[in-house]
């Protein structure tokens, strides 16, 4: 099947990743990641997936608790080359990070971590409004697997959960 994009091979889809990355203010999940980088019709899961892993058994890109930075390494070289992606690519881009780079300054002032110790994993779960704590608690979930769920699921929704947990406990007892 023809590729529709101007991404097209390996080398593209490696410039892309850096240049999304270059331009975030932290660590982003693979996910996240993605939907960015689908600024071209081009990309594809599957290609991107092995372009992304490539990047970090180069050291261009740093993976820690499943998220993603460039490094000092993966800086320099896409200084170098992110100008060969073709101008539309980089503008479709740009639309496309604002919103992610909003949506992890918004994580910032959240935290989810994993604890674990001999009885399992415990999941410290904060939310802050940049200048005092909201929320701040913790919260046994037995295995990583949960840890993980309950950790993205918190992330993306956690002033949901705030208010709920806020309106749950202000209700009167009958």
């Amino acid at each position: 099947m023809e590729n529709p994009g101007l991404v097209r091979d390996e080398l593209d889809r490696k410039i892309l990743i850096l240049y999304v990355l270059r331009r975030l203010p932290a660590p982003i999940d693979s996910e996240l990641l993605y939907e960015v980088c689908l600024c071209d019709n081009g990309l594809q899961y599957f290609d991107y997936s092995e372009s992304l892993q490539d990047l970090v058994n180069s050291g261009n890109v740093a993976e820690e608790d499943d998220e993603y930075s460039i490094t000092e390494k993966g800086i320099r070289n896409a200084d170098a080359v992110c100008t060969s992606l073709p101008f539309s690519v980089r503008n479709a881009a740009d639309k496309l990070i604002v919103p992610a780079a909003e949506m992890l300054s918004r994580f910032a002032l959240i935290t989810a971590d994993k604890i674990e110790d001999s009885n399992g994993c415990t999941m410290h779960l904060a939310v802050s409004d940049g200048e005092c704590p909201l929320l701040d608690m913790k919260i046994y979930c037995g295995d990583e697997a949960k840890a993980r769920q309950i950790r993205k699921n918190f992330r993306r929704s956690a002033e949901k959960y705030y208010q709920d947990f806020i309106e749950a406990l202000s209700e009167k007892q009958r």
